[in-house]
């Protein structure tokens, strides 16, 4: 939720925003004193007003924020979150802090607010719409990841190349293989900023020419590389190839 209009100097995230490493994080800027043509909407230079560091680190900044809408007084920027500083990946804990120096408030005095944000441990999930799939049969791959929401204003997606299916007797094949007939080359994030990627598949009755074992174990495994700490990890999710 945003601050309330009528509040003189704020530096705010959208509601659950993240900083993801490599990601884009949107920020807001509330102070009518840059809203100064009320028939259009205004851009703002940064150089001087904002300052951006990640564990006291400068980092680049945009060079310009945008008022959201005519005379709204609340400017947006969009905020590229590197991947490492001073050479090391980003890790849990590391802080991004957004300074912005105003040179006049309500009151007529200089003042400088600050908002901060830190790169936070994510829980992945990674499951199917059903355990029991019979061959023909369509069903949901889901995957709850926000390292994956790059960018919190529009909708993200993960190839579905990053999930392999394997089946007891050695059948191996990933999802973008033809034979799932998948409706998209990727799992599509179900909306802006909501973290949770769905694509639907069909159970094929063979692979690669390799037909499919009724009532055999089968595995999805989908390898994550983009945690914080930048280290791969394996999600799996076991089903079982049914009866038609």
């Amino acid at each position: 939720m945003l601050p309330l209009l009528g509040i003189a100097l704020v530096i705010a995230f959208p509601a659950g925003a993240a900083m993801n490493p490599g990601g884009i994080l949107s920020f807001y800027v509330y102070d009518d004193d840059l809203n100064t043509s009320h028939r259009g909407i205004n851009q703002v230079s940064t150089s001087g007003l904002l300052e951006f560091t990640i564990n006291g680190i400068p980092i680049q900044g945009p060079s310009i924020i945008t008022e959201t809408s005519q005379d709204s007084g609340i400017f947006v920027g969009r905020l590229n979150i590197p991947s490492t500083i001073n050479g090391r990946p980003l890790q849990q804990g590391d802080t991004l802090v957004i300074t912005y120096s105003d040179e006049s408030d309500y009151s007529g005095n200089p003042t400088t607010v600050s908002k901060s944000i830190a790169v936070a441990k994510h829980n992945t999930h990674f499951s199917t719409s059903a355990k029991n799939i019979r061959i023909g049969q369509t069903f949901q791959v889901r995957i709850y990841d926000p390292d994956f929401n790059l960018d919190s204003r529009n909708v993200d997606s993960i190839p579905t190349k990053l999930i392999e299916f394997r089946t007891e007797n050695g059948i191996r094949a990933t999802l973008n293989n033809e034979a799932f007939e998948a409706r998209t080359t990727s799992l599509r994030e179900t909306g802006k900023n909501t973290n949770t990627f769905i694509v639907t598949v069909k159970m094929p009755k063979e692979i690669d020419g390799e037909r499919l074992k009724i009532g055999a174990d089968a595995q999805l495994r989908f390898t994550d590389t983009t945690s914080p700490s930048r280290t791969s990890e394996i999600l799996k999710t076991n089903i079982r190839i049914g009866l038609r």
